[in-house]
């Protein structure tokens, strides 16, 4: 798909929301695809009577700020998807086209795949969210000598505001590190930084790989050349996580060990039955408490899924579980046939 690949590079710091989407969310959507038209393909349908069937769409919904971004090249999206369900759907005599549409809320998921078949209704037309139009001007007001030459009004000057005094210097910081509010707080008491490690499986549950989870509040991401935006755990051969994924922090309840998880890349993370959408959290600082509508509680073990199609993520505890108490061992005092027995 080389005229939709995004041009920038690996490395870029400050990366479009189309350039993003185009690198990780697509290969997921694709994916989807696939996956619904052999899901559709399931009935035992004689050959004869499958080509009969009516084409099908499917409905590609996506969230209102992938949307406006992908609205230049909806059009050509379109074709490209469609393409490429078209020649999915050849294996099963059956003709597939593709639709966009845009999601109602702004924390929906970043994309969701339904079919509509030849009998239903047309999905609605794709109309992409338009940003917000300009704060007005302030109206003119006319100048102490009414009107100018030539009957125009003239606007009165704005007061000019008092220059605010210059702010103390700052130590120099690089906006796109890595960084979190309350990273530098002390470690909680109960926290061990060598008991957990997070595994990584594939889709079949192959563990593929094992990272040290060190810190109460850890970044997990994909390996990048960039060390600025660098994760603490780094996943190797994950195209479709994010440069920074998730966070997750140390947060026990009621004495049960567990994390609580934030969702900050572009892909929904899957915890059980529930999604959770990536807040699309690029560069610069990551405050935590503005991320209540991306985050679950998780507990070891429970796995944690990235995207459609993984990776798999597991809290792993490897400390030793603790040996059972052994019971009190009681000494039989052998009864003595001549002691005297009171009746």
């Amino acid at each position: 798909m080389s005229e939709l690949t995004p041009t920038t590079p690996e490395s870029a710091i400050d990366e479009p929301l189309l350039d993003t989407f185009l690198r990780e969310g697509l290969p997921e959507v694709k994916l989807r695809l696939g996956d619904e038209i052999d899901r559709d393909n399931q009935r035992a349908i004689p050959d004869r009577f499958a080509r009969l069937l009516p084409g099908s769409v499917l409905v590609i919904t996506l969230r209102p700020d992938v949307a406006a971004a992908v609205a230049d090249i909806a059009a050509e999206l379109e074709r490209e998807l469609t393409d490429s369900v078209m020649r999915h759907g050849s294996l099963y005599d059956r003709e597939y086209r593709v639709k966009l549409r845009v999601a109602n809320a702004a924390g929906a998921a970043l994309f969701r795949v339904s079919v509509r078949r030849g009998n239903e209704p047309e999905p609605e037309p794709f109309v992409p969210p338009r940003p917000a139009p300009p704060a007005p001007a302030p109206a003119a007001t006319t100048s102490p000598r009414g009107e100018a030459e030539g009957g125009a009004t003239i606007a009165a000057p704005a007061p000019r505001p008092a220059p605010a005094p210059s702010p103390a210097p700052e130590p120099a910081m690089d906006p796109d590190a890595t960084r979190l509010e309350g990273v530098f707080t002390p470690e909680p008491p109960d926290w061990d930084g060598a008991r957990w490690v997070l595994a990584v499986e594939d889709e079949e549950g192959a563990e593929r790989e094992r990272c040290a989870v060190a810190a109460p509040i850890t970044t997990v991401g994909r390996q990048t050349d960039n060390a600025e935006l660098r994760s603490d755990v780094a996943i190797t051969d994950a195209p479709h996580v994010s440069r920074r994924q998730l966070v997750l922090e140390w947060a026990p309840r009621g004495g049960d060990p567990g994390f609580t998880v934030y969702n900050v890349g572009l892909n929904a993370l899957h915890v059980g039955e529930k999604e959770v959408p990536g807040a699309n959290r690029g560069k610069g600082e990551l405050a935590l408490d503005e991320l209540a509508a991306h985050t679950d509680w998780v507990a070891p073990g429970a796995p944690l899924r990235v995207g459609e199609h993984g990776p798999v993520l597991r809290l792993v505890d490897t400390r030793p579980p603790p040996e059972p108490e052994a019971e009190p061992v009681v000494e039989e005092v052998p009864s003595d046939p001549d002691a005297t027995v009171l009746g």
